[in-house]
């Protein structure tokens, strides 16, 4: 619960909020409203719960009384209701008041029970916002949130970012126009944009899982180092270096080629040439008689 301190630090702030619009983000600003932008705001809740109640709109109470009759507020929904309150406000104060040297676990699991009772209550919450969100003062309320919203939400320079509650009816972009009124809601009851994500059991559950892997990560680094220690040669004693061939064994020895035969000189070459001329064949001399008889003897 927002107290008054916090919504007069937050109403006292030019705030930021950003809006995606074609891909891109865009930040406006939310400025305080000037006298004559609140009592319009309050004529326009006027004009609009009067006309409320010409067509018909049931009020608040009216519509109490109407739910009770159909069930809906029953004496069992009421006491769900307490019940519920009573016990996330329960364990709300277990969180807050918890020692700081309790197990992780403990915390974990209060902050697990405040987030489902949270859940719940929002559940039947809802059971009977949506019929009364359709009474003449809450209709007459939205009204005026959404021209405070025209006046009061600035782009960067400062200037409104609608020029009159005509235009800012009349705007295209209905992703902007929306998200503007949601945050000129929640800056009106003093609430940060991102409360939701800030409730103590959301809190807890983040810092619980941020220590979780922070634990993860030192584990793992300490056995990446382990790892690397392991990997190192360890030194022979008497001895400061480690020859290369220690560490990577004998080295294959090189196996030569066989050479090629030398072929024979003489082999397929041809015989050399005498030199100088030629000699002239001499013809065979015709022998005498007597010396063939000679020969024959």
């Amino acid at each position: 619960m927002a107290t008054a301190k916090d919504v007069k630090d937050v109403l006292e702030t030019r705030r930021e909020f950003k809006v995606v619009i074609d891909e891109e983000e865009v930040s406006y600003f939310i400025a305080q409203p000037n006298a004559a932008d609140i009592r319009k705001a309050d004529w326009q809740y006027s004009k609009i719960y009067n006309q409320a109640i010409v067509d018909g709109f049931l009020t608040q109470a009216q519509m109490i009384d109407l739910l009770k009759e159909k069930g809906i507020l029953s004496d069992d929904y009421a006491e769900k209701v307490e019940a519920t309150r009573i016990g996330l406000a329960s364990e709300l104060f277990k969180l807050e008041n918890i020692r700081e040297d309790s197990e992780e676990v403990e915390r974990e699991a209060i902050a697990l029970d405040i987030a489902r009772l949270r859940d719940e209550l929002f559940s039947l919450n809802q059971q009977v916002n949506g019929p009364m969100g359709n009474t003449c003062e809450n209709l007459a309320e939205d009204g005026r949130t959404e021209y405070l919203t025209s006046r009061i939400v600035q782009i960067k320079d400062g200037s409104h970012l609608w020029e009159d509650f005509d235009e800012y009816q009349n705007e295209e972009n209905s992703t902007l126009s929306v998200k503007s009124r949601f945050e000129v809601m929640l800056w009106i009851q003093g609430l940060d944009s991102n409360f939701l994500e800030n409730t103590p059991e959301q809190t807890a559950l983040r810092s619980i899982a941020q220590g979780r892997l922070d634990r993860a990560l030192a584990e793992a680094k300490a056995a990446n180092a382990a790892d690397e220690e392991g990997d190192e040669f360890p030194e022979s004693p008497g001895q400061e270096e480690v020859s290369l061939d220690a560490v990577e064994g004998p080295k294959p020895k090189k196996t030569r080629k066989p050479r090629a035969k030398k072929k024979k000189a003489t082999e397929d070459k041809p015989a050399p040439k005498k030199r100088g001329r030629p000699r002239k064949k001499k013809e065979p001399v015709a022998k005498t008689p007597s010396e063939e008889t000679t020969k024959d003897e």
